[in-house]
């Protein structure tokens, strides 16, 4: 059963134990609460920025236009462990093309990357992160992207 699923069962039996005692109560709401520890943090914001920390943002065909030494942030909430960049070049509707571009460590709620040019595979494509907390992972939307070769 996965984690989620647990967690909307314990939240139910625990509004029907109200009427409970309070050493059940208490006992259900210790339990709800290491489950929400379990689960992987929220990605609340990415951001692009180019060496001179301009904000990178989409064009009017909805690209964002990623330069050599782009700076991607992606701040989170809640527990957290690391994290990965992942890319699959445009018109390809098969994960087999979906290829890991970075991964590294969340510090201070904040996973930074800087994507390099030779990391991808093609120059247009579909850009999201993955966040984890331990083995759950959460996965961002995804950026449409265009990598211009200096």
């Amino acid at each position: 059963m996965n984690t989620l699923k647990k967690i909307v069962i314990l939240g139910t039996m625990v509004l029907s134990l109200t009427a409970c005692s309070s050493n059940n109560n208490d006992k259900y709401m210790t339990l709800y609460k290491e489950l929400l520890e379990e689960q992987p943090p929220d990605i609340e914001n990415i951001v692009f920025e180019d060496e001179s920390g301009n904000r990178l943002l989409e064009d009017e065909s909805g690209f964002i236009t990623i330069y050599n030494n782009t700076k991607l942030t992606a701040s989170v909430d809640g527990n957290s462990t690391d994290a990965e960049v992942y890319f699959v070049p445009s018109g390809s509707d098969n994960s087999e093309y979906q290829q890991l571009v970075n991964s590294g460590s969340i510090e201070d709620d904040k996973a930074e990357f800087i994507l390099k040019q030779e990391e991808f595979s093609d120059g247009l494509g579909y850009l999201w992160v993955v966040v984890y907390n331990n083995e759950l992972g959460r996965k961002s939307e995804e950026f449409k992207i265009s990598l211009v070769e200096e």
